[in-house]
Formats: structure tokens, C-alpha cells, sequence
């Protein structure tokens, strides 16, 4: 429970942040930084998230810890320098992606930061060290807050915030080191086994997840040479802050629900839980098609609400073109990726994530999505469409792991009627008043549907809570047929 809330309020925090520091550096000095921000986390991504999830998967086995720990850093090390020796090489062939010299020297520096203080947290993580792993993230978030935003507030200038972005993401990582320190583990226990070991555990969802990010940095660099920082800051702003709102609430069913069929599937058997993950992506539609509709209907009050001003117009039509991209996102790894994982194969993910990439970079060879940053936009979610698709070929060839098409067609009409209720909100004067209506009518609609049908066995478990409150709720899986 502790890591789920901290998890949460991490998120929260890094969205109020994304909105402060684009309040404070204006479009332009925040395009730069955003643009940055993202080059840093692709390349986090490529060289460090393997070291993180497997630190996730095996930090926590008591036998052979010193020995997982000292190939984990060793590997760690290797990658930092590898970050530093790939960038210095691009600088030194004349390479500038639109950064600057000095923006490019910091990007490996932020990327290690963040990393490093990730992969802090996966080993604490993996290790149920519950305080520690609060402490870690409640500090950095608490020195981001301060010195962050504070060289924000006093230089507006991209290249101080992104020098600070680096510093507060390794202050707390060395802070609170002792505690993360593995006792016994030295460089030299370190082995190639265990490295092989933790690649291919992590290889195809590191490099479908890079290259998602690619697509966005592609984008993103087009927006920056085509129409400037301060059109990149304002397509950046509408992106980062979409996607980790989808992301924040499609984080919990990506997590839980997938526990239920792994359940399953240790006590009742494979079809069981295929079944269960049928049930399970029914519930997700069920969360990211109201979220997606709602978004999209009161973009203006949600504009009105927390958009900097000199974003506003522009961040409402943007997010208008990037929600169904949220969306598609969101579904494929709530829905389909549970269904390569369940299987153990998880090399479809990356052909996905390819044809997404091959997608976006054919769109931006036409006119009509170079034209402007909406064209971006569309091109970004219609990329995500087809990453999307791609996966769902191959994962919905089993009929058990098919969400009911009946489930699906009440979600579809439940979400229609919710959108027509609550789109007239957008003219009331408050735009806090138009929100708190749409969230209390918008849910009272699509939940009374949602009981009444009884989509993915809703109405009935919450009967069966009510009659045990003690039993917890679980997502039924459909019966063998």
C-alpha cells in the first residue's frame, strides 16, 4: 500500500511540476527544456530501464543477493560511461539536435540522475523496504520543488533547470546511500551470467517502451526546427501533461489486475487465466473510455482550470488531437501486453512499437502533418493507432483473452451519453463548478450503466462485498464455455 501511494503522490507531484515550470519559462525556454527532458529519458530508457527492471525482478531473491547487486552496478557503471562517451561523440562530430553545446553536455548527466534514482527506488522496491523508499522519493521530489522551481523562478533559462534537474535527481540517491548500499556486494562478485540473464528478461519491453519514446523526441525535434522553441514548448506541454494524467490513472489497473490472472493461473490453469484477462481489459476500456471522452469534452474547463495562459487555445485544441493516442497507449499495455506476458513472449511489443515508428516517420514525409504542430499531433496518436493494431493482431488470436463484445458495445454507448451530459458544462462561468458537475453527473452516468448491465461482473461483485465486506473485491473471469 505504502509504494501504490507513493507512486501516486510522485505523480502528482511531477505533473504540478511539468505546469509550474512551464508557467515560469514561458513556451519557448520550456520547448527547449521539454525537448531535453525527453532526449534524456529516451536515453535513460535505452542504456538503464533493463538494469531497473531487473533489479525489480531479482533484487528481492535473498539467495544470490550480493551477487545480483554487484552485476547490477557493475552494469550501472558501464552504462554511465557509455551515456557520457555516446553524447561526447555525437558533440564531437558536430552533432546538435537543436540543443545547444551546453544543453547536449548536460542531457547524459540528467538521464544518469534519473536513472540512478530509479533504479534506487526498484531495489527498495524489490527488497519491501517500504520507508526507505518513501524517504527517497519524498526528498527528491522535496529538493525538486525548491531548487527546481526556484532557479525557474530566478533565470527562466532552460540550461540552469535542466543543470539543477540533474543535480536534485542524484542528491538523494547520494543522501540516503548507506541505506541502499547491499552489504557484501563488491564490483568483483559481478557476473556475466547474471548480465545475460537480466538482458534477456528486460530486452523487448526496454526497446518497444524506447522506441515510443523515439517517436515523441522525432516529433518533437520536427516542431523544433519546423516552427521554433516556443511551438515546441506549447506541443510539449500538451503532450507531457496529457500523457501522465492517462498514465497516473491507467497505472493501477496496468499493475493490479494483471496480479488477478497470474493468480489464475497458478491455482485454476492457463484458459483460466486467459479468461480472467478477457475480464480484465474489459475493465480497463471500462476506465481509459470515460477518462478519454471526458478529457477530450471539457478540455476547455480543464484548460481553463490549469493551463498557463500563454498555452491556452492551443493546449485545448492539441489535446483534442492527442487523447485517442493516449488512449490507444494506455489500452496496449493494460490490455495486451498482460496477454505476451502470460505467454512469455514478449517480442511482438517491439514489432509494434516498430511499425508505430515506421508509421510516424512515413506521416511526416507529407505535407499534411508537417504543416503545423497540429499535423504533429495527428501524427503522433495516429502512430500510437497503429503500434496499437499491430500488437492486437497477434494478442487477440485466443478468444478467451478477448474482451465480451457486449461489455465493450455498453462502455461505447454508457461513454456517448456521458459526453453529450456533460459537453454544455464548458459554457458555465466557473470553470471549478463546471468541473465538479462533470465529474458527479459524467461518473453517476457511466457507473448506473455500468451496473445495470453488469459490465465485467461489476453489480455483481460489489453485491457480493456488500454480503462479505471482508472478502475484497476480485474481477470475475468469465465462466469455461
Amino acid at each position: 500500500m505504502v509504494f501504490a501511494v507513493v507512486f501516486f503522490l510522485n505523480a502528482a507531484a511531477n505533473f504540478a511540476i511539468g505546469l509550474t515550470l512551464s508557467a515560469l519559462l514561458g513556451p519557448a525556454e520550456f520547448g527547449r527544456y521539454a525537448t531535453v527532458a525527453l532526449a534524456a529519458m529516451t536515453l535513460a530508457t535505452a542504456l538503464f530501464d533493463w538494469l531497473r527492471l531487473s533489479s525489480l525482478r531479482f533484487s528481492g531473491d535473498v539467495e544470490g543477493r550480493t551477487h545480483v547487486a554487484a552485476s547490477l552496478d557493475a552494469a550501472f557503471l558501464a552504462m554511465m560511461a557509455l551515456a557520457v562517451l555516446a553524447v561526447a561523440v555525437g558533440a564531437l562530430a558536430g552533432f546538435r539536435f537543436g540543443f545547444g553545446l551546453t544543453l547536449l553536455a548536460l542531457t547524459p548527466f540528467v538521464a544518469i540522475g534519473n536513472a540512478r534514482c530509479d533504479y534506487a527506488g526498484a531495489q527498495l522496491r524489490a527488497r519491501d523496504q517500504a520507508g526507505a523508499f518513501a524517504a527517497l522519493y519524498a526528498l527528491r521530489q522535496a529538493l525538486t520543488f525548491t531548487i527546481l522551481v526556484g532557479v525557474a523562478y530566478w533565470t527562466r533559462d532552460a540550461v540552469a533547470v535542466i543543470a539543477a534537474m540533474a543535480a536534485t535527481s542524484l542528491a538523494p540517491v547520494i543522501i540516503l546511500g548507506a541505506t541502499m548500499r547491499t552489504p557484501g556486494a563488491a564490483l568483483s562478485q559481478a557476473s556475466r551470467e547474471r548480465l545475460g540473464q537480466f538482458v534477456v528478461y528486460a530486452k523487448p519491453i526496454v526497446a518497444s517502451t524506447v522506441i515510443y519514446q523515439l517517436i515523441g523526441l522525432i516529433n518533437r525535434q520536427a516542431a523544433l526546427g519546423l516552427f521554433g522553441a516556443a511551438a515546441t514548448g506549447k506541443l510539449s506541454l500538451a503532450t507531457d501533461l496529457g500523457m501522465r494524467l492517462f498514465l497516473v490513472v491507467n497505472v493501477l489497473p496496468e499493475i493490479l489486475l494483471f496480479q488477478f490472472a497470474l493468480k489464475r493461473d497458478r491455482e485454476e490453469g492457463r484458459d483460466a487465466a486467459e479468461r480472467q484477462i478477457g475480464v480484465n481489459s474489459v475493465i480497463v476500456f471500462a476506465i481509459l473510455a470515460p477518462l478519454t471522452a471526458g478529457y477530450m469534452a471539457m478540455a476547455p474547463t480543464f484548460q481553463a482550470l490549469i493551463v498557463p495562459a500563454a498555452y491556452r487555445g492551443d493546449f485545448a485544441r492539441l489535446s483534442l488531437e492527442l487523447a485517442p493516442g493516449f488512449f490507444v497507449y494506455c489500452a496496449l499495455y493494460s490490455t495486451l501486453n498482460p496477454v505476451f506476458q502470460l505467454a512469455q513472449r514478449t517480442w511482438p511489443l517491439t514489432l509494434a512499437a516498430l511499425a508505430a515508428l515506421i508509421a510516424d516517420v512515413a506521416m511526416l514525409r507529407f505535407d499534411a502533418f508537417t504543416r503545423d504542430i497540429d499535423g504533429l499531433a495527428l501524427a503522433y496518436a495516429a502512430s500510437l493507432g497503429v503500434g496499437f493494431l499491430a500488437a492486437a493482431i497477434p494478442g487477440l488470436r485466443r478468444a478467451a483473452s478477448r474482451p465480451a463484445l457486449r461489455d465493450l458495445m455498453v462502455i461505447a454507448g454508457a461513454t456517448l451519453v456521458m459526453t453529450l451530459a456533460i459537453r454544455p458544462l464548458n459554457g458555465l462561468a466557473s470553470p471549478v463548478v463546471a468541473a465538479a458537475l462533470a465529474l458527479a453527473i459524467g461518473g453517476a452516468i457511466f457507473g448506473a450503466v455500468l451496473m445495470i448491465f453488469n459490465v465485467a461482473g461489476l453489480r455483481t461483485g460489489v453485491a457480493s462485498l456488500l454480503r462479505a465486506p471482508r472478502s475484497g473485491f476480485a474481477p470475475f473471469a468469465r465462466p469455461n464455455s
